[in-house]
């Protein structure tokens, strides 16, 4: 609940069932409208994602319209050393509220989020990181173009060229999430060829 007052097991399926009907109706909409396009360029990489603001933009019209709430508090965090181009890494630890405004039932969920950066804005990367991955599995956000391939049974992957594996999505560092069409477009760009995460470290070690 969003307060400490006591409420009966009744009461608490109530709200929950509210809730849970909310968070449905936002994912239907979601759905409707297909995979997301990602307008976000990283430029040093060369490649795109689903951007802060087009997260914050597409929600606010979506928990607007369904009376949905959120707030968020920091749990607390610790810096790491990170790599030669960037340096000073901080992991932060939320706990996101999702909040019925009609009934004030709220629902908690804690993330980590991790963030590298040259300079001071590491621990904004995090915590931009863990909204993110919050919102994008909350509400199950299909984002990005990806490129696919078909396989036997006639499923859409995404197959790594040295390995054959499909290609996972992997949580950056930065806290970008790296669905599997922006991690083949990046190594086709930089290899020659759709490669996985581990196939692209191994990669690395021969240069």
């Amino acid at each position: 609940m969003e307060n400490d007052n006591v409420i009966s097991m009744a009461d608490y399926l109530v709200f929950n069932a509210k809730l849970q009907a909310k968070k449905n109706a936002v994912r239907k909409i979601l759905n409707s409208k297909g995979i997301l396009q990602r307008q976000g360029t990283n430029t040093y990489d060369k490649y795109k994602y689903f951007s802060e603001a087009q997260y914050k933009t597409l929600f606010t019209d979506l928990f607007s319209a369904n009376g949905l709430e959120m707030k968020f508090s920091e749990e607390g965090y610790k810096d790491f050393d990170g790599t030669d181009k960037q340096p000073f890494g901080r992991m932060v630890t939320i706990t996101f509220s999702l909040i019925d405004v009609d009934t004030g039932f709220s629902e908690d969920s804690t993330i980590t989020g991790e963030g590298l950066d040259k300079g001071d804005k590491a621990g904004y990367k995090a915590y931009t990181g863990a909204l993110k991955y919050w919102l994008a599995n909350t509400f199950m956000v299909a984002t990005g173009d990806d490129p696919e391939t078909e396989s036997p049974d006639g499923q859409k992957t995404t197959k790594c060229a040295d390995c054959g594996k499909e290609i996972k999505s992997v949580m950056k560092r930065d806290g970008e999430l790296w669905d599997a069409g922006a991690m083949a477009s990046y190594s086709t760009r930089k290899y020659g060829r759709a490669l996985c995460a581990e196939c692209m470290k191994k990669e690395d070690k021969k240069s």
